[in-house]
């Protein structure tokens, strides 16, 4: 599988809610690192991190999903870009807005990610 595929295939059994499997794409030490301005931002190390990330990511979206994908691969490097579009579950606000995540990959194993939202201030203004 190439690295793209990786996070394709990442992207995918997380869409259809399949933790188990995404999990066993990621290293031991996954790190995911967001933005710590976003009300679910901090770094999270690991399955433990991600579900305690996806704990605070889904108190915060009603809705959520990726619209649309483009990847592309540089060395260790996937960089997913995509249009996003989710539901504020406290205010019903409907953001849509443009993200990068950067993957680095190593083994066959998703080491690290970070996300970049094209407007941190749409996730954090009522």
């Amino acid at each position: 599988m190439t690295e793209v595929e990786l996070v394709k295939k990442f992207y995918e059994f997380l869409a259809k809610g399949n933790r188990q499997d995404a999990y066993s794409l990621l290293s031991n030490d996954f790190v995911l690192n967001q933005a710590a301005s976003l009300p679910y931002g901090g770094e999270y190390i690991g399955v433990n991190g991600l579900n305690d990330f996806f704990q605070k990511f889904y108190a915060f979206w009603r809705e959520f999903e990726t619209l649309q994908s483009d990847y592309f691969y540089s060395d260790n490097k996937v960089f997913a870009i995509s249009k996003i579009r989710g539901v504020v579950l406290k205010t019903g606000k409907i953001i849509e807005t443009d993200m990068v995540q950067i993957y680095t990959v190593e083994n066959q194993k998703l080491i690290f990610a970070q996300p970049f939202y094209y407007d941190t201030t749409l996730l954090t203004t009522d």
